[in-house]
């Protein structure tokens, strides 16, 4: 482990710190907005609540004339505003994901019910990188906005 301050260090300041690649250590990437989440106890059965606006103001539910102030179900928004992210920051700024397309395009779906759970986008992103081969999933991200003379200089 390393010094978040200091990443040649140890995390103890004891030593170097020890490297590895991604391939030997797979990174784990969680998404959560700590100002607006909530704990919610499975026994007390699916949650309803007021809506929790974020920054995203695009939430097809959530425009005006469309919600009547009934308490709804927060998952399916957090499915919403997670593929509209990948679609946003990730998806428009680099070609060679195309493949999620499909995904991304259920989970910003205006209808609501109509959204896969969070367990169906983990399966179905699972299916869709599977038949990917190694090359592929170990390239780099290549912006849409690089400079194709750029890109032949970082081939040679």
């Amino acid at each position: 482990m390393f010094h978040p301050s200091y990443t040649s260090m140890s995390r103890n300041w004891k030593g170097s710190a020890k490297h590895s690649t991604r391939t030997l250590w797979p990174v784990k990437y969680y998404f959560i907005d700590f100002g607006l989440s909530r704990r919610y106890d499975p026994k007390d059965g699916p949650p309803r609540e007021h809506p929790i606006r974020g920054g995203e103001k695009s939430v097809p539910e959530f425009q005006p004339g469309v919600w009547k102030g009934e308490l709804l179900d927060p998952f399916p928004t957090d499915i919403y505003y997670l593929g509209n992210l990948i679609y946003k920051d990730i998806m428009k700024e680099y070609s060679g994901i195309e493949f999620l397309v499909p995904l991304v395009r259920d989970m910003v779906r205006a209808d609501p019910s109509k959204r896969p759970t969070i367990q169906e986008a983990v399966r179905r992103f699972a299916e869709l990188v599977e038949p990917l081969g190694s090359k592929k999933l170990r390239s780099r991200l290549i912006p849409r906005r690089e400079d194709p003379e750029d890109a032949l200089l970082r081939l040679s």
